[in-house]
């Protein structure tokens, strides 16, 4: 528990360097979740920030917003679990990328049904909106870069397997113009099948 703490106000005085001084309340939030993910089996790899500073970390990207009050990040969340460490932690990053690009599924839509609209008059069959957004999901997945690495823990498994849990976070401006492109080349991709197909 000694050590706990002591990482803790390590965390807090490198983080408060930069940001404003974390009130009382936001300590005791911090350190509760640290307490919670300890007993949870959860550690820090070697070379990761402490656990309470990738809390932290996660907190303050979270709050981050533009000029219109927008979010400056969307997050990937997932874990993974693999015989080492290391195949658990390449697992996952799919499933970050994936759950990012989950919670842009809204703005995937619009985009494709907005393209769909300007070339479905030239086509004989209707397009497949939910394949076009699929295509276009895996398409931005193996293009999308690392982003910026929150949160990254693992723990031991009763089966002696190792699960990693991975948080990401994603520029949202960036995502959203590789979603326009990886968008249109999903759909012209889909309309070529379909031209063919016939």
């Amino acid at each position: 528990m000694k050590k706990i703490l002591v990482v803790l106000l390590a965390a807090i005085v490198g983080i408060s360097a930069v940001n404003a001084q974390p009130t009382k309340k936001q300590l005791k939030a911090v350190k509760s979740e640290v307490a919670a993910w300890t007993a949870e089996g959860w550690k820090v790899a070697p070379g990761n920030a402490p656990m309470a500073e990738q809390i932290i970390m996660q907190k303050e990207y979270a709050k981050k917003v533009n000029n219109e009050g927008e979010p400056l990040y969307v997050f990937g969340e997932s874990t993974a679990v693999g015989q080492t460490f290391k195949a658990a932690q390449l697992s996952v990053m799919r499933g970050v990328k994936m759950n990012a690009l989950e919670q842009l599924d809204t703005e995937i839509t619009a985009i494709i049904q907005n393209d769909l609209a300007n070339k479905q008059q030239n086509l004989d069959k209707a397009v497949s909106v939910d394949k076009v957004l699929n295509r276009t999901k895996e398409v931005i997945s193996n293009r999308l870069p690392r982003g910026i690495k929150v949160v990254t823990v693992y723990r031991e498994l009763k089966t002696k397997n190792v699960e990693v849990r991975a948080m990401y976070a994603y520029n949202y401006d960036k995502v959203n113009e590789m979603i326009a492109a990886a968008a249109s080349e999903a759909l012209e991709k889909e309309i070529d099948e379909m031209v063919k197909g016939n």
